[in-house]
């Protein structure tokens, strides 16, 4: 293709050779076909210019919210033409280049191979690509260039900032000395004696209690429990309604968040979590435990889109039959526009599930950005504050999440009522 410099460095040369032609001004003339023949020359040499190849390395595939990712490009002149090459590396609109640039100008050589570096930060989770990679090859005159879009695209994820947690989310009835999985106890086959009961066809001839039949003269068997670690269902509530505000300041963001931190310091206290995420349907990720899990929830959550406005009631309705039973429920919600909490609730805690909810306030962010007047909006407040304590009063934990607070601080601010 044509430059802007070859097309003028034409249009003089003919222009001086017609004015050469018109005055007889041999001079002109000769300047004219000089010029011309250089252009022309020029144009046969592209097959001169750089024969380009590129890498691109990152550092990571997968960072977290406000990290950095370094990316580094090699580029390679695998031919014996010498010239110019410009390379733009496409980015997401939500990236922020830090550090070097994604743009570069190179005079490559034969067989040079030289790198250059940017580093940028993303702010907010979801999923992102960079690239393609637009590329110009000009010769060595800058006349003549070649373009060409290198589909060379690296997808990368941004996970929810996790936050190191300095309380211990749900606490078990039983004092331990150190912190670690939850034990539930279940009947079931274990060491440690639970109770008596009669004797029922099935039942192992090993379990009687040959004792009890000698007092008594029934047959009577023996009970034990096997401890097991917990079962912890988070439910993120991911409707329309919780993308009120912008950017990293919406409830949404905030329960990404929440859940991101909260599922971190369960997995690492060997518990099995299950992510939950409801909206226009329900999404899920099984019970599981360890790192390749918490990647798993970790995905997912960057994966959340606001939509939809499927109801709490009916969310807890279809999911409770497959929670495994006395399984705590931690459910991360801005509780808007929902008429069916309260039965929700009742019908989860009578069901024997305990359920803690962190509620970031939609209200923070409707004040920042002046939607609501005033008076509306102490109104609102009002009925909250009112909701919460309603809420309170079933004997549940609620945390009231403020925009301007950290994970730790509703964490030590909510009832810490034990749930085990």
């Amino acid at each position: 293709m044509w430059s802007k410099k070859a097309a003028a460095v034409a249009g003089g040369a003919i222009f001086l050779t017609l004015a050469g032609l018109i005055r007889l001004n041999y001079l002109f003339i000769s300047a004219g076909l000089v010029m011309l023949t250089f252009v022309v020359l020029a144009s046969f040499l592209d097959v001169w210019m750089p024969n380009v190849s590129i890498r691109r390395e990152t550092t990571s595939d997968n960072i977290f919210e406000d990290g950095t990712m370094s990316v580094k490009f090699i580029v390679k002149n695998t031919g014996l033409g010498l010239g110019f090459v410009e390379i733009y590396d496409g980015l997401p609109p939500q990236a922020r280049i830090i550090k070097g640039s994604n743009y570069t100008l190179l005079y490559m050589k034969p067989w040079q191979e030289v790198s250059f570096e940017y580093t940028l930060k993303l702010p907010i989770r979801g999923h992102y690509h960079l690239g393609p990679v637009k590329m110009r090859v000009k010769d060595a005159f800058d006349l003549f260039y070649n373009e060409r879009i290198e589909d060379a695209v690296h997808s990368f994820s941004v996970f929810p900032e996790i936050e190191v947690l300095e309380y211990q989310i749900i606490k078990s009835r039983s004092p331990k000395l150190l912190s670690g999985a939850m034990p539930l106890n279940l009947i079931g086959s274990g060491t440690e004696f639970y109770s008596l009961r009669e004797f029922v066809p099935g039942d192992s001839l090993r379990s009687v209690n040959w004792k009890a039949l000698a007092k008594t003269g029934k047959m009577m068997v023996n009970e034990t429990v096997k401890e097991d670690v917990m079962d912890v269902i988070i439910l993120v509530d991911a409707r329309e309604v919780s993308a009120v505000g912008g950017g990293r300041d919406t409830p949404l963001e905030m329960s990404c968040r929440g859940a991101a931190t909260y599922t971190k310091q369960l997995l690492d206290e060997r518990n099995k979590v299950a992510l939950m995420i409801y909206g226009e349907s329900v999404e899920k990720v099984d019970l599981d435990r360890g790192e390749h899990h918490l990647f798993k929830i970790l995905t997912a959550l960057s994966s959340i889109s606001p939509k939809g406005n499927l109801k709490l009631g009916i969310v807890l309705k279809d999911l409770l039959p497959y929670i495994p039973s006395g399984s705590p429920i931690i459910l991360f919600s801005s509780l808007d526009d929902d008429f069916t909490i309260s039965e929700a609730f009742t019908n989860t805690i009578s069901r024997g599930y305990p359920i803690t909810t962190i509620s970031p306030s939609s209200l923070d962010f409707e004040e920042k950005m002046n939607r609501i007047p005033v008076e509306p909006l102490l109104v609102a407040r009002m009925e909250r504050e009112n909701m919460i304590s309603e809420i309170r009063s079933f004997g549940m934990e609620v945390g009231d999440w403020k925009s301007d607070e950290s994970v730790n601080t509703v964490l030590q601010g909510r009832d810490r009522k034990s749930v085990v």
